[in-house]
């Protein structure tokens, strides 16, 4: 027995115009649903991007003091490169005069905090780069435990003060990330047993009201796959209007905001590209299509009585 799809797609658009005020209502849901689960995962999107940021420019600072032995610097320089936290070249020598002249890059704009240096005050440092920025607890551990860093650090009495990293904001990042998945995991998990529920309501209505004519199509001899399959892509069909609904949206929502949050923020990566959106939009046409074919079918096999 061929398969009539053009039967199948019919009976669908039949159910639609049949029960046009419950599919509405379950277009709805989905639609918002998926709206807001499109809006969480751009969010993620942008904080995975800017902690990224953030970690690439996370690095330890060993501040040196001055007159140093040049023998003992090379030393623990090439003791740290030999630590298998630290990324390949991942030590480098700052001096005196450069650390001077990057401090004055960095003030170019508050002239008259330059003019108030009196000499030099800054130590030389080693900077170290990671290869994996959440180990610089780690990482500074090691420091601290080394001989050497003792001997040569600006402030031996006080070894804490001769490290500088940024740890502390990155965390702060990693546990903004870190509430924003659980939300998102929770947002998404209520409004998808709601989408589910609805999808469900909408489709039993659709069997109670032909359930005559579903009788005799099985007296007739149609198989279960044959009754069920235009439910099935009722189900589908309402997921994907609302999921396209939904990806207008994020993008609607992604041209309006991106810009002016790029401008107010233009020292963080806060844009998203092209590939991302696809990504998200993908995620919400797949989230769709599982919701309107779980909807239908836990509602074909709980009323589907025939």
């Amino acid at each position: 027995m061929s398969i009539n799809v053009g039967y199948f797609v019919r009976e669908s658009v039949q159910n639609f115009r049949r029960n046009w005020v419950m599919t509405l209502g379950a277009v709805i849901t989905i639609y918002l649903s998926l709206l807001l689960v499109g809006v969480f995962l751009a969010t993620g999107v942008v904080v995975n991007s800017v902690v990224k940021s953030v970690e690439d420019k996370v690095t330890i600072q060993v501040f040196l003091k001055d007159g140093a032995s040049t023998t003992d610097v090379n030393s623990l320089q090439k003791k740290l490169l030999g630590d298998a936290l630290v990324a390949d070249n991942g030590v480098s020598y700052t001096s005196k005069s450069q650390a001077l002249a990057k401090f004055k890059k960095d003030m170019a704009s508050s002239p008259e905090i330059i003019d108030q240096l009196d000499g030099n005050p800054l130590p030389a440092s080693l900077d170290v780069t990671l290869k994996d920025p959440r180990t610089v607890e780690s990482m500074v551990g090691n420091i601290k435990s080394d001989p050497l860093f003792l001997k040569v650090a600006d402030r031996p009495d006080s070894p804490e003060d001769s490290l500088k990293y940024g740890q502390q904001v990155v965390k702060k990042l990693f546990a903004f990330t870190r509430v924003v998945r659980v939300l998102e995991i929770a947002f998404v998990g209520m409004l998808a047993v709601v989408s589910l529920i609805f999808i469900n309501n909408t489709i039993r209505l659709a069997i109670y009201a032909r359930r005559k004519e579903i009788g005799i199509m099985r007296l007739v001899g149609a198989s279960n796959w044959f009754i069920r399959t235009p439910f099935l892509l009722e189900g589908v069909f309402q997921s994907l209007i609302g999921a396209t609904l939904a990806i207008l949206s994020v993008i609607g929502l992604q041209a309006l905001i991106m810009p002016r949050l790029s401008e107010a923020l233009p020292f963080l990566p806060v844009g998203m590209n092209g590939a991302a959106t696809a990504q998200i939009s993908l995620s919400l046409i797949l989230a769709g299509v599982f919701i309107g074919l779980l909807g239908s079918a836990f509602a074909l096999r709980r009323y589907l009585k025939v």
